[in-house]
């Protein structure tokens, strides 16, 4: 992992770790708010947050790898870190949440 790594800059990483922070504290903050007022409604927004995630995340590593990526070594580096970051992410939410 860490010779993958070496493929991309520290301000790549941190923009995608920033990415990833934000997107967890908005399910965080929005599965308080919808279970408050709504309940019932935990599933629709589970669903509904889920697929804003995955499109930004797509959309961020798509631009990354057509616009800003010099090779295809860094262009998997990339999706490499992606991928460990959105399991992350959703290892975190869920046990925080659930």
């Amino acid at each position: 992992i860490i010779r993958v790594m070496e493929q991309l800059s520290l301000l790549t990483i941190v923009l995608c770790a920033l990415l990833f922070i934000v997107l967890g504290m908005i399910w965080i903050v929005g599965y308080n708010v919808v279970k408050r007022h709504s309940p019932e409604n935990l599933p629709k927004f589970y669903l509904l947050l889920a697929v804003i995630r995955i499109v930004i995340v797509l959309t961020v590593a798509g631009i990354y790898i057509v616009y800003v990526s010099d090779s295809m070594n860094e262009s998997k580096a990339f999706a490499i870190m992606l991928a460990v970051m959105y399991t992350a992410m959703m290892a975190l939410t869920l046990k925080l949440k659930h």
